[in-house]
């Protein structure tokens, strides 16, 4: 029974197989295909002969979808795979009743009750379950007992689980006698209509379908926003639907560079902030339907998303031959900026390196350094204002608002961490992250000696000087007067770390802190030495090194 749950939403409980016979049910056009591998197939067939067999209900979940009128399809946002490896596997009991010899009426009634319903205005039977525009004729074969060739990776995918299922139905029935084997079918048959139990939720738009989605699976969320983008533009393409696609495989292999699981549907979203308007992460679809009417807008807009990805790319990569024209500082300046993977922040990169001259983004760079910096060590990284004020900023710099870094410092006045602030908050640093420690600590050096740029100091060899806690991360023997309680609190502090030679480092180990000290003031390092002229080592030691880097640090990341 079908209840409203929620304003804009339906929830209908029931088995997964009363689904199929009861809705049709579309996967978005342009939307993924079919990705179960065979170990995927096997756990579902293999918990369902597992449910079966104990006499109890199987839950599979939540399928999601976005009706859109009484007379429509469902849409799939979430599901669609459990939904496509069921009706194979009720094709498949559908294929065994026909060897088995059960009458033409039989295997017509499985065909009409879960697989295609009559159309009286096509004139025919409509399949139930409608794939996407790559896999759905190969799925229609499959169900239709002539598959096509393979084309496609997914087919691959798709015909295995499709002889799985195939091969799961017959082993179960060669354990029965004949006459018992069209009841165990009958069985298997009920048993997916009304004990592989599902929620089937119905939300009124695509929005609250997201939202829900969000709920119940955030990376999924991100996966069918960037698909359901994808359908949308292609669809609004119209005549243009192969420039359209061709443009979307261009910008997917551009981001195939970049590291980051969510990396199609980050672009988007940090394109879009930059170059239209602020959108939050479950509102993606929605801003680019506002955005993009009518099939020359969409070619338009996938044009300039192709190119821009190339430029979104080149951000994430120092070495980057869009870089050639800009100096050795501004790469090296964007691989530390990079390693704070900020993300609030690269919609405002992206902006400033779509429009800025080598002379000004190596300057606005700089900035955002020491910005980042800044904001790591305050804890500050998190907040929505933080977003909305680096967004702001992006979208003024594309619009030519905003020209040069000392504007982009105006216009980011309120987030960025004063010298006060940052001085105070630097003092009670703790860093757990080694290779942050390490940019620090050698970025610091570098200022302590009166270099020029020292905050794009990277200490490229961690073989050669390695990070070393003075007050050892394990307590032996030597440390006897430091308590538990004491090492907890200041093992992390960066006043507690240092860095030394790989040789020194080797010999000094967990040591005293009287053997370590040698090691310590043979250091070049000034800010090793600097330790080294302690006699003793706790935490009023580590505190007033630790002020002592704070003051440093204000010179080696201004702003």
């Amino acid at each position: 029974m079908a209840s409203d749950g929620a304003k804009g939403f339906i929830f209908e409980p029931g088995g997964i197989g009363s689904i199929l016979k009861t809705h049709r049910l579309r996967v978005p056009t342009f939307q993924r295909e079919y990705a179960w591998e065979s170990e995927q197939v096997d756990q579902l067939f293999n918990d369902l002969n597992r449910a079966k067999s104990e006499h109890t209900d199987h839950f599979l979940g939540t399928i999601v979808t976005i009706s859109k009128g009484q007379h429509d399809p469902l849409e799939i946002v979430d599901g669609q795979q459990r939904l496509t490896t069921i009706a194979l596997l009720i094709t498949a009991i559908r294929e065994v009743m026909s060897e088995i010899g059960q009458e033409p009426k039989v295997i017509e009634s499985i065909n009409n009750d879960y697989l295609s319903s009559f159309d009286r205005k096509a004139g025919g039977h409509v399949p139930r379950l409608t794939l996407n525009i790559d896999d759905n004729a190969f799925f229609a074969g499959i169900v239709g007992g002539a598959p096509p060739d393979c084309t496609r990776e997914s087919h691959k995918r798709l015909l295995e689980a499709y002889r799985r299922a195939k091969t799961f139905i017959r082993r179960i029935v060669s354990t029965f006698a004949g006459a018992d084997k069209p009841t165990t079918l009958n069985d298997w048959l009920e048993f997916i209509e009304f004990e592989a139990s599902v929620i089937l939720v119905k939300a009124d738009n695509a929005s609250k379908a997201f939202k829900m989605f969000e709920t119940l699976n955030d990376r999924g969320l991100k996966t069918s926003q960037a698909d359901l983008v994808k359908s949308y533009l292609f669809g609004e393409a119209a005549s243009r639907v192969a420039e359209a696609q061709s443009r979307w495989s261009s910008m997917k292999d551009n981001l195939e560079e970049i590291d980051d699981d969510d990396r199609a549907i980050n672009f988007l979203r940090h394109a879009i902030i930059a170059t239209k308007r602020f959108v939050r992460s479950d509102e993606i679809y929605n801003a680019v339907q506002l955005v993009v009417r009518g099939e020359h807008n969409a070619a338009s807009f996938l044009s300039s998303l192709e190119a821009t990805s190339r430029t979104y790319v080149a951000t994430f990569q120092p070495s980057a031959d869009f870089w050639r024209s800009h100096s050795a500082s501004t790469a090296k300046a964007l691989k530390v900026f990079n390693q704070f993977d900020l993300k609030p922040i690269r919609p405002l990169m992206l902006s400033l390196a779509m429009k800025y001259s080598p002379k000004d983004f190596g300057e606005a760079i700089k900035l955002l350094v020491s910005i980042s910096v800044r904001l790591v060590v305050a804890g500050r990284t998190r907040s929505g204002s933080l977003e909305q004020a680096f967004a702001s900023s992006a979208l003024a710099v594309f619009e030519d608002k905003i020209t040069n870094a000392k504007l982009l410092k105006a216009s980011l006045g309120n987030v960025i961490v004063s010298d006060a602030d940052f001085n105070n908050e630097f003092k009670m640093a703790r860093v757990s992250n080694a290779g942050l420690a390490r940019y620090y600590l050698g970025a610091l050096e570098a200022a302590n000696a009166g270099q020029s740029e020292p905050w794009y100091i990277l200490n490229e060899d961690p073989t050669a000087i390695t990070l070393e806690h003075i007050l050892p991360q394990n307590i032996s023997a030597g440390w006897d007067d430091i308590g538990e309680e004491v090492r907890k609190l200041y093992t992390r502090r960066l006043g507690n770390l240092c860095l030394l030679q790989k040789s020194g480092n080797g010999d000094v180990g967990n040591k005293s802190f009287k053997e370590k000290r040698v090691e310590l003031l043979a250091s070049p390092l000034v800010m090793t030495s600097m330790a080294g002229q302690y006699e003793q080592w706790t935490e009023t030691e580590i505190e007033e090194r630790q002020t002592k880097l704070a003051e440093i640090a204000l010179k080696t990341w201004p702003v």
